[in-house]
């Protein structure tokens, strides 16, 4: 009689010391990957706060100075010109990093955004559902995202403003300006973040008078009043450092 020899194949079979390899090495290679694109984020942003202050610092507290304001421009003139360069530097950078990080989800995710968007409804109509949950209109939506871009942008302001005015007050001296300026700034946020805090409190206190919401609508009202009390407090504070700036720069400024 013939001896028949089966050899069977089991239906899963272990991963293999190589495979278990590829896969750590195939994962540190992805942490090392997001490590960096996070470490670039930072860098971009590091390295445009850097290009604000050295342009300013260049072109009007250094020798460049005395040329610069023996332009036929007033100093209002020229701080703008300052701040419009800046907030363009800022918001060409944050969509940059925006697009970055969309496209890095989109390239070295798993998921199957073909798929998942085919199985969401359209655009259209979650619109309508969201408008009849909430009794909102598309006006009320479109005013909304124009008042939130209105707020990061007078933030933006506030921030370049910040950094003018203190490096403008550490100038007034003749010596230490650098080590000045860091102080007036320091002082600055220090000040800020007092009236912030008790901004902030005056806030909790009409927030809790105003709950609990009996309607969406009361809601969305609430956060409309509320970019708008911070769009007008960010104002009134870049205010504050713009008539700093122009006043240190005109009346103040030491360039020896």
């Amino acid at each position: 009689s013939s001896t028949a020899i089966f050899t069977s194949t089991p239906a899963h079979e272990a991963p293999s010391d190589m495979d278990k390899v590829d896969n750590s090495v195939l994962e540190l290679l992805m942490g090392l990957l997001i490590a960096a694109f996070f470490i670039g984020v930072v860098a971009a942003l590091v390295v445009v706060v850097v290009l604000m202050i050295n342009r300013f610092y260049t072109n009007l507290l250094k020798d460049e100075g005395y040329l610069m304001f023996t332009l036929p421009a007033s100093v209002h003139s020229i701080v703008w010109s300052k701040l419009i360069v800046s907030l363009v530097w800022f918001v060409v950078t944050g969509l940059v990093v925006m697009l970055a990080m969309f496209i890095t989800v989109f390239t070295f995710s798993a998921m199957d955004f073909g798929e998942i968007f085919n199985n969401v409804p359209s655009f259209k109509e979650l619109m309508a559902q969201f408008y009849a949950a909430t009794g909102l209109s598309g006006g009320d939506v479109a005013g909304f995202i124009a008042e939130f871009i209105g707020l990061v942008l007078v933030s933006l302001l506030c921030t370049c403003l910040h950094i003018y005015a203190a490096m403008s007050l550490g100038h007034i001296f003749s010596n230490h300006k650098v080590i000045l300026s860091v102080l007036f700034f320091v002082g600055i946020s220090f000040l800020f973040q007092i009236l912030t805090a008790v901004r902030g409190f005056s806030l909790g206190n009409s927030l809790d008078a105003m709950l609990p919401f009996e309607t969406s609508g009361e809601m969305w009202q609430l956060a409309h009043n509320g970019l708008l009390a911070v769009m007008l407090y960010e104002l009134a504070l870049s205010a504050i450092l713009y008539f700093t700036t122009t006043f240190s720069l005109r009346k103040g400024l030491n360039l020896a």
